[in-house]
């Protein structure tokens, strides 16, 4: 009997909670979000008018009020039924017309893009590893060649995550493991060093947090300190370890565990199952 693969090991960072995507209109964004995916909106959290928080298993997107700019890659996100995920996404596309939506089946998932152009891709959560009916497991980041290995090695040296890098149709590809069945992807792709400026970010918790903290600052690679709310701070600039050469430009939300979000339940429509303590 062939042995069951282990899954890599997790690091530094031990979840990924949230993408945030800016969005100029929260009509259309409801029906693909929560009509569409099956994201449930938070009861308790931005129930305002300028940003809406979208439940998702143990994950959340963000999507607050502003000029919506290219993602630059790919979101994935595993549903319960996908056939029913193909269905919803169909009843909403008349109400979408016009705008930057799109979803077709391929390769056993749904490559679809929200109003705005953002490319999401849909997978049978039944087919991936993990238990959750609903999660994001894992983000796509387009880069330009030759930065792969570089990437893989500031994630090791730099935020002690676990990386690897392997080949991929043609190109390279770095695995970083964020969380217990949670990656970031970096694919090497021609002309993603031309890409345009977005406004996008992800949000992880970290438990060397102050240690990270005080590496990324003696790198000058902090953009938003640590202030009033200690338990987070920002930093965008994936760099060389030894020149500092830019390689990849992606705005993380630093969380620490005492961040009071950390490991706050989630309602959702679809039944999640949490620890029991």
């Amino acid at each position: 009997m062939a042995a069951t693969p282990r899954p890599p090991e997790v690091g530094n960072f031990i979840h990924f909670e949230h993408v945030n995507l800016r969005v100029d209109d929260h009509r259309p964004a409801t029906l693909f979000f929560v009509l569409g995916l099956g994201c449930t909106r938070d009861p308790y959290r931005m129930v305002g008018v300028r940003n809406i928080w979208l439940n998702f298993g143990h994950q959340q997107f963000h999507l607050p009020l502003g000029p919506a700019t290219p993602f630059p890659g790919e979101v994935s996100v595993a549903v319960p039924d996908l056939e029913r995920a193909r269905h919803d996404l169909k009843e909403i596309a008349p109400q979408l017309k016009g705008t930057g939506f799109d979803c077709r089946q391929e390769n056993g998932t749904l490559a679809t893009r929200d109003p705005w152009g953002h490319a999401l891709r849909v997978h049978d959560a039944r087919k991936l590893p993990g238990r959750l009916p609903q999660s994001i497991p894992h983000v796509t980041f387009h880069v330009p060649p030759g930065t792969a290995e570089g990437i893989a090695r500031f994630y090791r040296e730099v935020l002690a995550c676990p990386a690897e890098t392997a080949g991929r149709k043609g190109s390279r590809e770095t695995t970083v493991t964020v969380g217990p069945h949670q990656s970031f992807r970096y694919v090497e792709r021609k002309g993603a060093e031309t890409a345009p400026a977005h406004n996008n970010h992800v949000a992880v918790y970290l438990t060397r947090y102050w240690e990270t903290y005080e590496t990324l600052r003696q790198r000058d690679l902090i953009m938003e300190p640590v202030g009033v709310a200690i338990e987070q701070f920002r930093f965008s600039d994936i760099v060389d370890v030894d020149s500092g050469t830019l390689l990849y430009r992606i705005e993380h939300e630093m969380r620490s565990l005492y961040h009071p979000d950390f490991r706050k339940p989630l309602v959702n429509r679809t039944p999640v199952p949490y620890p029991v303590d």
